[in-house]
């Protein structure tokens, strides 16, 4: 297609929104407003075939379920304020576990709190009837803002007088002004996209595991509390793992190579993980998923009258993909209704908040891995653990180690601000005394 600077949302323009999760809704809410702001009445339409109310696969997103407190926050200036309905539990702090040792690691302000959600109805079976899904939370939101939601799934689009078309079962839908693509690593949606012809690809991937169990609140708050477990452990397939604790589940999450079914099954056995689970034989999930993790975003996410963003285009490396979720959302959103539509109004703001992600995310893939080498070798292991706990037990504010530990898991920071401050001399003093004391 040629790319045309004029092309802007008029009053009554429509807009074709495929995917209701976070991205689509965020954009969907901010395009809504913002409009409105300028006098303007669009005409917005999510196309989501799940229902996000279901338990189990049928409305899950496949994800942790983890928002920041930074995250918490933003939502909160926004006027989005997570009822009790949708949070399943306050995180306060994390504890982090190796094969040698185990630390923990506080909040480093009392008044920050991550919030634990399900991104779908929950696991099959025993979710408290007063408990709402993350994502159907938001498709609320955004419908109340005046979205029309449809549970059609968009099978291929085309082009007619430049403008795109949407089918669904090879019935006609619509011809919108803008098409957002807001869908997730789901290659067939990824496929409708590519067929466009203007250059997206899907990005390159890899697969992860997430597992829900089901536990007694009186278990889980013994065993686990209000923490995070976090594991570091040499086992060469699993690069992070994590147990986070909600209303009556524990979630495990598990990134690393050769991800499959038994990974989880494996991962339990392993002597650090069994120290802190409650006794029992064995454990069977009641909800299992092997979602795909984007490692890098498309060249191309952008031409006349469509876009591509969330998990489909660009987010956070590994961590806080709900806060990439909005801030990408929110940029395409902006773009659209203060710019235009067409390619060269997305190549202003919308593509340097694209790009600053990518370029981001090269410094959380440094830091993962320098966090390989530490896992993999038990003298860097004993020597960081040392350090934060030694920092825990000062009251000077002066917790270096911790906080980079604690921005690089809840993806809290930008990775490369952690990756500044761990350019501190008296931090890499401390680190080589630990790793000496270790050695002799």
């Amino acid at each position: 297609m040629g790319t045309d600077s004029f092309l802007q949302l008029d009053d009554g323009a429509s807009i074709a929104v495929v995917g209701g999760g976070p991205t689509g809704s965020f954009f969907s809410i901010f395009a809504l407003k913002m409009a409105k702001m300028m006098g303007k009445d669009l005409n917005v339409t999510i196309f989501e075939p799940k229902d996000f109310t279901r338990e189990g696969p049928a409305g899950c997103n496949h994800c942790g379920g983890v928002i920041s407190e930074i995250m918490v926050q933003t939502l909160a200036l926004e006027g989005i304020i997570l009822p009790d309905s949708v949070v399943q539990k306050g995180i306060n702090s994390f504890k982090l576990h190796t094969s040698y040792q185990s630390t923990h690691i506080e909040t480093p302000s009392e008044e920050r709190t991550i919030a634990t959600v399900y991104r779908g109805g929950g696991p099959r079976g025993r979710i408290a009837e007063d408990k709402e899904s993350f994502d159907r939370y938001l498709l609320n939101l955004a419908i109340k803002e005046g979205a029309v939601h449809e549970q059609k799934k968009i099978d291929s689009i085309t082009y007619n007088n430049k403008k795109p078309v949407l089918f669904s079962k090879r019935w006609e839908l619509c011809s919108p002004d803008l098409v957002v693509g807001a869908f997730g690593l789901n290659a067939t949606s990824a496929k409708v996209f590519e067929k466009m012809g203007f250059g997206y690809r899907m990005p390159k991937v890899t697969t992860g595991a997430v597992a829900e169990f089901f536990f007694d609140p009186e278990i889980i708050t013994e065993h686990f509390g209000s923490s995070i477990h976090s594991f570091l452990l040499p086992d060469k397939n699993i690069r992070m793992a994590a147990f986070i604790p909600k209303g009556t589940y524990v979630t495990v999450c598990i990134l690393g190579k050769e991800i499959n079914a038994k990974t989880v099954e494996q991962f339990l056995e392993l002597p650090a993980v069994k120290k802190i689970m409650p006794h029992k034989q064995s454990y069977k999930p009641d909800c299992m998923c092997l979602p795909k993790i984007n490692l890098d975003a498309p060249r191309t996410a952008f031409d006349d009258r469509v876009i591509v963003c969330g998990d489909a285009g660009s987010t956070r490396l590994y961590k806080d993909g709900l806060g990439a979720a909005y801030s990408m959302g929110k940029s395409a959103a902006k773009a659209a209704v203060f710019d235009g539509v067409g390619k060269k109004d997305f190549q202003g703001a919308f593509y340097q908040a694209y790009k600053n992600t990518n370029t981001d995310n090269l410094f959380g893939k440094y830091l993962f891995m320098v966090t390989d080498l530490y896992r993999k070798s038990r003298i860097m292991t004993q020597g960081m653990v040392n350090v934060i706990q030694q920092e825990q037990e000062k009251n000077d504010g002066k917790k270096l180690m911790s906080s980079i530990i604690w921005d690089m898991f809840t993806g809290n920071k930008k990775y490369k601000n952690v990756v500044l401050s761990a350019f501190n001399m008296r931090l890499h003093l401390d680190l080589w005394r630990e790793f000496l004391k270790s050695i002799f």
